[in-house]
């Protein structure tokens, strides 16, 4: 077993942006002859499958629930961290990223964190541009808080309804490239397999809720934005359906699964979160 994180090398202010300069860029003529499939339609899968349609690629979006508008994610709350530094009291993109990683205990993956910190501003401009309704102070600039221990003002919020408004402004984002024809949308099916194919997932199995009928579908990619496990602990309050289901049978086909006991455990919700889940290719000797 060889674990390689495909961290690219170089400084880490720099790695991810010489990265995605050095990658090869698609056509746009080109998108249209791909298709993407998307596992999830929470914050992650709404808005990973709407920005893949506006891309230009064609998108098979599957939901375990009746209607995106279900997922988990509306349960979050609190708010969203970003280094914007509006309230010029010192926040940077470095200082986001120091603190997430102490914050993490030293043990997240550094170059990753920095990439997340980096594009964390980027963040707040895609779900501005979705209709989230953050707050905003009274001259109707977006205001922001200390929050969670922080000791700098980053946390962009909706009053106590962060993730429901964040979810309603990525499905409203998703439902709009459905109606444009570019998402297919497969609500009430549950993943039961993913399909590996040389090494990378190519392909999922999923069952129809509703007819309990099996269906196949094939792809591109894979992207697995399947949520929280938090279920797999007897005591949770996450909804029944963050069950793991999904994380376990990606790792059953050779993704690698990093700290299932690294959870965060605010003091209304208990979310779990996977530390490390390879999905673009699925192969004991490349993750």
């Amino acid at each position: 077993m060889i674990l390689d994180s495909k961290i690219p090398g170089g400084s880490i202010e720099e790695k991810w942006t010489k990265h995605k300069f050095e990658l090869k860029l698609v056509n746009p003529a080109n998108k249209r002859k791909f298709t993407v499939i998307v596992v999830g339609t929470g914050l992650a899968g709404s808005s990973a499958a709407a920005s893949l349609a506006e891309l230009g690629y064609n998108v098979k979006s599957f939901c375990i629930q009746d209607s995106p508008r279900r997922a988990h994610s509306i349960a979050a709350q609190g708010g969203i961290n970003a280094a914007k530094n509006y309230k010029n009291d010192g926040d940077s993109v470095y200082r986001l990223f120091y603190d997430t990683v102490k914050g993490g205990d030293f043990r997240a993956r550094e170059a990753n964190v920095h990439r997340l910190a980096e594009n964390s501003n980027l963040i707040i401009d895609q779900c501005v541009a979705q209709g989230v309704p953050f707050g905003r102070e009274y001259g109707g600039l977006l205001d922001n808080r200390s929050f969670g221990g922080t000791q700098v003002s980053r946390t962009f919020y909706a009053r106590g309804q962060t993730g429901q408004q964040l979810l309603l402004g990525a499905y409203q984002a998703l439902m709009r490239q459905v109606a444009a024809g570019k998402v297919k949308m497969f609500p009430r099916r549950e993943m039961m397999d993913l399909v590996v194919i040389d090494g990378k997932a190519r392909g999922i199995i999923v069952r129809n809720l509703i007819t309990g009928e099996l269906e196949s579908h094939v792809a591109d990619a894979v992207c697995l934005c399947t949520g929280g496990y938090g279920n797999v602990y007897y005591l949770s309050t996450n909804a029944q359906g963050s069950n793991v289901t999904a994380a376990f049978r990606a790792y059953k086909r050779g993704a690698l699964f990093a700290n299932p006991c690294y959870t965060q455990i605010p003091a209304t919700l208990r979310f779990t979160r996977p530390a490390f889940l390879a999905t673009a290719t699925c192969s004991p000797s490349s993750p």
